[in-house]
């Protein structure tokens, strides 16, 4: 009874502890059993190895004292044989022992550790050595030639017999002691071994006993309740009420009380799920603009809302049960269904749209989500359709595509038109302005030069019309190129007011830069185009100017990434109503108080510019006393800068004493041909061979090897490139200068050429001044 209590008590106070402290009792509990028990018997076997250990010293002791005296009687009966015989073979057993015996005497002396042993053993050497040394003196003096007598020898022998009786006598003591020991040591060892065997067996019971008392405690404080909890949880899985579980204050009882409450929340929350399935169905039954249905693993239809009949026409009863494949059409039902259902298996959801047919054969633009659904386990349970009807969208998507189709035709349309019309007006206009330049230098008389004047000033404003519409069309196609460099601003500023200072002077107009303030900045743009810009806002300054009025550029860095540049003028102002038509094309402001030409193209092309460009032009200012115009634009960074100054260019070097007498000119215009000819027949006395295909003039470049070649870029046969990569790739043809005569003036043009190996490229209609000094620089004079 006490000691049921004592284990229930213990029991009680385990089943309290923690899981880590009780796996640390099940397994400690066994062990240190184990333990005692391994050291019972490291004991048991130890007591018994010192045991037997005694018994072979004991046997050891034994041979060496049979030994002992196996070489003494040996000894002694040697020399008698040699005293009698005379004969030295009988001296053999004596020789033994004299080396042998002081041998056995050490090697058994460590052996010995009874006391009574040790002084026999002390009372025996002395005696050993004293009878060999008898025997010695007996072999020794048989030899001599005086023989002793015979009494001498038989006292000697007498000697030596008492002395091997005492020294039988000794070693008799020692046998006789060895073998008490002997027995004495051999039960010490049978009761070593007795004890050692109860105490293996001991060790081996409370080994078993604590085994067994973990596994009690494991059964009842661990496994019991563990598999109880089992059921239980089996239970909680199922669905099915718990029944009490005993608690308690390790993490168990704490489990144990989690079950109980997790059943209690999973019953209040089965009644909000199901509430919320039925709101979630009459929710999806109410949807009327996306048709929302279920499907099982195989795509056959098993749910069905009010939305996906709307679209489909089709009644629940009508296709539930069936496969959703007959929503498609014939084209696509056999592949497109197999694949959404694949690809919703392997990403969890697919989405796509494409056309649908409805009960009534009509085809609809649909957006469709397939959704797979898994159950708790992860397993699939099928997949959610969503189905949204997209066809107006699509209807106004290609409306879209086709009028944005039809606008990109149109303006390709423009462009090309705008292109091929400028080709088509620099064309002639080349001739009207060379020849006009031609008479210009040719007449003396002062109204016919006044008159050939006028024939150019139109000329070159209908050539700036010509430009200007272009530059437009460009910028409105995206294609305006445009080339972004590093440039000095102080620089550009001085160049614009050089250029715009003649039509000062003329209008009496004081220009002044102020660029004080600037120092030495560089900006990033395209300095032809910002050249432009300049010079048409300093030309508008001018010209609606007052008369002695003044025109002042302010140059100002605005931070480290701004520069602004000002231009300030004393006219009479712009009107409101100006102001809002400012930047338009065509309008040209200010005409009817100025007889100046002007297309009205100027203002609304530089802003494209500046804005192409990275920067701005902005009215900041007007009033009676005057306008301002302000542009900005990026200051260079100085990794942009870097870049720069390390960039190279390749220049084609054409030696400077070049005397060229002939000169080819592939050229496909007549005119055009005609006013080459004239100019370089009377500037410079040059024939010219003319030659309007491309494979004719390479035909006439290989044959007569000209001074100087002039290429148009448009022929009949061939790109004007391509001849001239051809003329630069054969070694007869590499060095002739080459400059190409184009009407086609865009930036990335002129960069192909002259990356291809051009001398200089200049544009339609010629400017035969700078037509002249380029064929002066080549050599011509």
């Amino acid at each position: 009874m006490i000691a049921s209590r004592f284990f229930a008590s213990i029991s009680k106070r385990f089943l309290d502890q923690p899981l880590a402290y009780k796996g640390l009792i099940v397994i400690a509990v066994p062990l240190i059993c184990f333990l005692i028990a391994l050291a019972s018997v490291f004991l048991a076997d130890r007591e018994s190895r010192r045991a037997e250990n005694y018994v072979r010293v004991t046997f050891a002791i034994q041979s060496d004292i049979l030994e002992l005296h196996a070489l003494l009687a040996e000894a002694a009966s040697g020399v008698r044989g040699f005293l009698l015989t005379g004969n030295e073979a009988f001296l053999a057993p004596f020789n033994k022992a004299s080396v042998e015996l002081p041998t056995v005497l050490s090697s058994m002396r460590p052996l010995i550790r009874d006391s009574e042993q040790r002084a026999r053993l002390d009372e025996m050497e002395p005696l050993v050595r004293q009878k060999l040394a008898g025997l010695s003196a007996l072999r020794d003096g048989s030899g001599r030639p005086e023989k002793p007598a015979l009494d001498d020898i038989r006292k000697t022998l007498l000697d030596n017999k008492v002395l091997l009786d005492t020294l039988r006598t000794k070693i008799n003591e020692m046998r006789e002691r060895e073998d008490f020991l002997l027995a004495a040591r051999t039960g010490e060892a049978d009761a070593i071994r007795d004890r050692s065997k109860w105490i293996t067996l001991v060790g081996a019971l409370f080994g078993l006993l604590g085994g067994v008392s973990a596994i009690m405690l494991m059964s009842n404080g661990i496994v019991r309740r563990v598999g109880a909890l089992q059921k239980e949880a089996h239970k909680l899985a199922s669905g099915q009420d718990l029944q009490s579980i005993p608690a308690g204050r390790d993490e168990l009882g704490s489990l144990a009380t989690a079950l109980q409450e997790a059943s209690r929340l999973l019953k209040a929350r089965e009644e909000a799920l199901r509430e919320s399935e039925e709101r979630f169905r009459l929710l999806v039954d109410g949807v009327h603009d996306y048709g929302i249905f279920g499907l099982d693993e195989t795509g056959r239809v098993v749910s069905w809302n009010v939305g996906a009949e709307r679209i489909t026409g089709y009644r629940a009863d009508e296709v539930i049960g069936g496969h959703f494949s007959r929503f498609y059409p014939e084209d696509t039902r056999q592949t497109h269904p197999a694949q959404e259902l694949a690809q919703a298996l392997a990403f969890g959801r697919v989405e796509n749209e494409g056309w649908r047919i409805r009960k009534d054969g009509e085809r609809f633009w649909a957006n469709v989500v397939v959704t797979e659904l898994k159950d708790e386990h992860g397993n699939s349970r099928g997949f959610s359709k969503i189905t949204r009807d997209m066809t107006d969208r699509k209807k106004s998507e290609e409306t879209l595509q086709a009028a944005r189709r039809e606008a990109e035709r149109a303006s390709q349309a423009k462009s090309e038109f705008l292109s091929r019309m400028s080709h088509e007006l620099r064309t002639p206009l080349n001739s009207i302005l060379g020849f006009g330049q031609i008479l210009e230098m040719d007449m003396e008389d002062p109204d016919a030069q006044f008159s050939v004047r006028q024939i150019l000033t139109a000329g070159r404003h209908l050539l700036s019309l010509i430009d200007e519409i272009l530059d437009m069309a460009r910028i409105e196609a995206g294609r305006m190129d445009l080339v972004l460099d590093t440039i000095d601003a102080g620089e550009v500023l001085q160049e614009a007011l050089a250029l715009a200072r003649p039509l000062a002077e003329e209008r009496a107009i004081d220009l002044r830069l102020d660029d004080t303030p600037l120092g030495q900045t560089f900006a990033t743009a395209d300095r032809r185009r910002l050249l432009q810009v300049l010079l048409n806002l300093l030309s508008n300054a001018i010209k609606f100017n007052r008369a002695s009025g003044e025109v002042r550029i302010v140059a100002r860095a605005v931070g480290s990434d701004v520069l602004v540049v000002d231009i300030c003028d004393t006219g009479s102002g712009i009107s409101a109503e100006g102001v809002e038509r400012l930047f338009r094309p065509f309008e040209r402001l200010g005409k009817e108080r100025s007889t100046t030409d002007g297309t009205g193209l100027g203002l609304a092309l530089s802003k494209h510019l500046m804005e192409a460009m990275g920067g701005r032009l902005d009215l900041t200012g007007t009033s009676a006393q005057g306008t301002i115009f302000s542009l900005h634009l990026p200051i260079a960074t100085e990794e942009r800068m870097a870049e720069e100054m390390g960039l190279t260019h390749a220049v084609v070097s054409v030696p400077g004493d070049i005397m060229i007498a002939n000169v080819l000119c592939i050229e496909d215009n007549p005119q055009s041909l005609n006013l080459i000819e004239n100019v370089l027949t009377r500037r410079f006395g040059c024939r010219v061979m003319p030659a309007m295909l491309g494979e004719l003039g390479l035909a006439l470049a290989l044959q007569h090897k000209p001074g100087l070649i002039l290429l148009d870029l448009d022929l009949p046969d061939m790109r004007g490139l391509d001849v001239l990569q051809r003329l630069r790739s054969d070694r007869r043809t590499r060095a002739i200068p080459v400059v190409v005569i184009s009407a086609d003036a865009t930036v990335a043009t002129r960069q192909k050429a002259m990356m291809a190996g051009a001398t200089n490229y200049l544009t339609k209609p010629l400017d035969l001044r700078l037509f002249i000094k380029s064929v002066e620089a080549i050599g011509c004079n």
